[in-house]
């Protein structure tokens, strides 16, 4: 699906608002006999299928409406008003939508979905396991993979030496646990760990995991309203210097002024030999109805060439910096490059 179809709606107005209406019924009818016929979800199985194939259905027809980004945030709740009641079963999907943290790709989201959580309720966990299937949260575990794999190979390849690593939006930083958990505790000894949030809940939760194999004051859990960074005495204060810096979904949420000014700080802050990896989801993410329509979580997504043209913006050589993505090729990232003295 092309950018241009993504800004069209096909419906409007109140046809918009029959189709979004008609489709929430139809949930409802379908969820209603799938509960009759698994003697209340009695059937694991077949809830499972049954749930999961009205869902898909529901999903389809309203990526079909073409209506797409905030503007479906108020014909979602014509959903939500008709269909509701069985949604929020959906651990997962209804955190999204009820953002108990302030918005919804929170620590506690990410980290539900790298280690693939489901709920007990018998419906919520279809919900929940159908969520768990889809691309996006896929693409997560993908680059969570990613990325520690990439810091674990550059400690490997400089034996010698500390090395510090900045995390910018760190969130739960399964990323780094994942480095930590494939390196040797001499290999560890070398890592200097600056995990930069806003949310103290979700440094203390990082913390907790990451202070056992980085002891002695090489963790620095440092709380920071991200969008600051691109202010010089900020950036200087804790990304100048780093080795590696990682930035895994705060430029989802950036617009492209901040986005390039934001690249051009994380340039100038690496040193020699310096890497970064810093990821957007693409507008091709198969997953965009489903999490706009269900969980009213809208990214600002990025295609391979406009990522390019930000990294010019940013004064980034294009001998410098690589467009990549991870494995399901939907979440794609800059991988940079400053050349060794």
């Amino acid at each position: 699906m092309d950018a241009k179809s993504l800004n069209h709606n096909v419906f409007e107005g109140d046809r918009l608002r029959q189709s979004v209406e008609s489709i929430a019924r139809d949930l409802d009818d379908d969820l209603r006999q799938a509960f009759r016929s698994t003697e209340r979800w009695k059937d694991a199985e077949q809830t499972d299928r049954l749930a999961s194939a009205a869902l898909q259905r529901a999903v389809e027809g309203l990526s079909a409406t073409g209506c797409w980004g905030s503007g479906n945030r108020g014909p979602s709740q014509w959903l939500w008003a008709i269909a509701g009641d069985w949604l929020e079963c959906g651990a997962l999907q209804w955190r999204a939508r009820s953002k108990p943290r302030g918005y919804a790709g929170d620590f506690e989201m990410l980290s539900m979905i790298v280690t693939r959580e489901i709920c007990d309720h018998p419906l919520g966990a279809a919900f929940d396991r159908y969520f768990q299937a889809q691309a996006a949260p896929q693409a997560v575990r993908n680059r969570t993979k990613l990325v520690g794999d990439a810091i674990g190979a550059y400690v490997r390849q400089h034996p010698t030496g500390a090395i510090r690593v900045v995390s910018i939006g760190s969130g739960p930083a399964w990323d780094l646990q994942r480095a930590c958990d494939q390196l040797s505790p001499r290999q560890r000894q070398q890592l200097h760990l600056i995990l930069l949030d806003l949310d103290p809940a979700a440094l203390a939760d990082a913390s907790s995991r990451l202070e056992p194999q980085v002891p002695g004051g090489r963790l620095q859990p440092i709380r920071e309203n991200l969008f600051r960074l691109t202010q010089p005495e900020r950036s200087r204060r804790y990304l100048d210097g780093a080795d590696i810096l990682v930035c895994t979904g705060l430029f989802d949420y950036l617009d492209d002024d901040d986005a390039a000014a934001m690249l051009s700080r994380f340039w100038q802050a690496l040193p020699a030999g310096g890497r970064a990896w810093v990821f957007n989801f693409a507008p091709h993410n198969p997953s965009r109805a489903y999490m706009e329509w269900i969980g009213n979580w809208y990214l600002i997504y990025r295609t391979a060439d406009q990522m390019d043209r930000l990294a010019s913006r940013a004064g980034i050589a294009p001998h410098q910096v690589q467009i990549a993505a991870e494995p399901s090729g939907i979440d794609l990232y800059w991988h940079i490059s400053k050349p060794a003295a």
